[in-house]
């Protein structure tokens, strides 16, 4: 299965093409469409891949959560590595090929938005909603993966993007600075936002976008604009907490957006994939969870249903394997926002929210009766660089906890001081370091122009 593994990945290798190669898409023979619905035909195929789990770099689908999931420390590579890949280190060239798989993308949607700006058709507007939400998020995933972590009064020095507005052939961006980069991703999400789209089929409605423009400003540290835009999805997008009478039905599911689901991939049970994941869940289930996140269940992990259906007794992952957003992720953002702003009462209240409707009898916490910060936690500063307090360990864990095996605890590390720790495989020891949070950008796209900067530590 490993040998079909490495084939899969040489074959989508071959057919994709760099940042700089990503504006020539008129082989000989082909044409720009004409017609709205020619447009929206470049959409929904992009839609079709998010609705059928092959899509990657948007929503994300069963094989970014075995990468991310692989890297990071959720799951314990010194008792078993399993198939997944447990070093960040051996997939330099794997991200140099993502990047330009995310820029083909940002060509299609650049294609329709070019085209379409100013036509008033319904099939038009649907589209160009889509194209510039699609747009947004790949900018996003981007700034998370190829960027370095926001650094407060550093944002305007920092590296960030290519900010590809148009389709030419003939452009060869540079990098803009991180803020610029933030600017413009915001930017496509308010422009999406605009066209007011309500059709689902056009798959990007209004509470998905702004789910997107909530983790966009988190990331980014804009505590006040997190607050305002989670309390706005919380009290508008008709969802609650899923109980946890109702956890294990929405987790497991196959295919349905079930509960507090507020947009996930593979909503179509595609059959000709179908082969492809029930591979991949045994892929991602061959190496166990680590002994410190089973610690962060407590002493009676049984009452808490996360814990009930992620673990077999081996602590092999059994939770299905989706990427999603969930409401529970915006209302952690929220509360971890509150936090940053000093608000230790609202950031309480939203904490003890989500953890009543995963454990059972639990007690609220206060900050009398919050844990004391751990001395051997992997993270020990926060997003802003200071020391660990317990009610963010707190809301860290649960998060942890919630979002295991969902892609999210490697950008947790990234953003939370980059910690730098080690493997041993194969009687050798691999340390994952600072830089290599961030992946390396495009080689051809460093060669073929002096001005384009490559990521610190890849440059040689």
């Amino acid at each position: 299965m490993k040998n079909i593994r490495y084939i899969m990945v040489s074959v989508s290798v071959l057919c994709m093409v760099s940042c700089r190669e990503y504006l020539d898409v008129q082989p000989q023979g082909e044409v720009i469409p004409t017609t709205d619905e020619e447009f929206a035909a470049i959409m929904d195929n992009r839609i079709f891949d998010i609705e059928g789990g092959g899509d990657e770099f948007v929503i994300g689908n069963m094989e970014a959560i075995a990468k991310f999931e692989g890297y990071a420390d959720n799951l314990d590579a010194n008792i078993r590595v399993g198939n997944i890949v447990a070093y960040s280190g051996d997939n330099i060239n794997i991200r140099q090929s993502e990047w330009r798989s995310i820029f083909q993308i940002v060509r299609d949607c650049n294609i329709v938005i070019e085209n379409l700006e100013d036509r008033t058709s319904d099939v038009a507007k649907g589209t160009l909603a889509a194209a510039y939400a699609m747009k947004g998020i790949c900018y996003y995933n981007l700034l998370r993966s190829w960027c370095d972590p926001w650094e407060a009064g550093q944002e305007s020095r920092q590296l960030g993007l290519p900010l590809v507005d148009r389709f030419d052939i003939k452009d060869m961006p540079v990098r803009a600075t991180l803020a610029a980069s933030a600017d413009y991703t915001e930017r496509m999400l308010d422009m999406a936002l605009a066209q007011g789209n309500t059709d689902p089929k056009y798959f990007f409605t209004e509470y998905v976008i702004k789910s997107y423009l909530a983790k966009l400003h988190f990331w980014c540290e804009d505590w006040e604009s997190t607050i305002e835009t989670c309390n706005d999805i919380i009290g508008g997008c008709g969802l609650t907490l899923t109980p946890i009478a109702g956890y294990e039905e929405m987790i497991q599911s196959a295919n349905d957006p079930k509960g507090e689901v507020i947009v996930r991939s593979h909503i179509n049970n595609a059959s000709e994939l179908d082969w492809y994941f029930s591979y991949m869940k045994g892929y991602i289930a061959s190496r166990p969870a680590s002994a410190s996140l089973i610690e962060l269940f407590g002493d009676e992990p049984e009452k808490d249903v996360r814990y009930r259906i992620s673990f077999d007794s081996k602590r092999f992952n059994t939770k299905t394997p989706e990427c999603k957003v969930r409401l529970s992720e915006i209302v952690l953002m929220l509360a971890e926002a509150y936090c940053h702003t000093g608000d230790t009462e609202n950031a309480l209240l939203w904490l003890n929210e989500l953890r009543r409707n995963r454990i059972e009898g639990v007690t609220d916490l206060t900050e009398a009766t919050l844990p004391p910060v751990r001395q051997d936690n992997r993270i020990t500063e926060d997003a802003e660089g200071k020391p660990l307090t317990p009610l963010l360990q707190a809301i860290l864990d649960e998060r942890q906890k919630e979002l295991y095996i969902e892609g999210d605890r490697w950008f947790e590390l990234k953003r939370n001081g980059r910690p730098e720790w080690w493997i041993i495989n194969n009687g050798l020891k691999y340390t994952t370091r600072k830089y290599m949070y961030t992946a390396p950008v495009y080689k051809g796209d460093v060669d073929i122009n002096p001005d384009f900067i490559q990521n610190p530590g890849y440059e040689s």
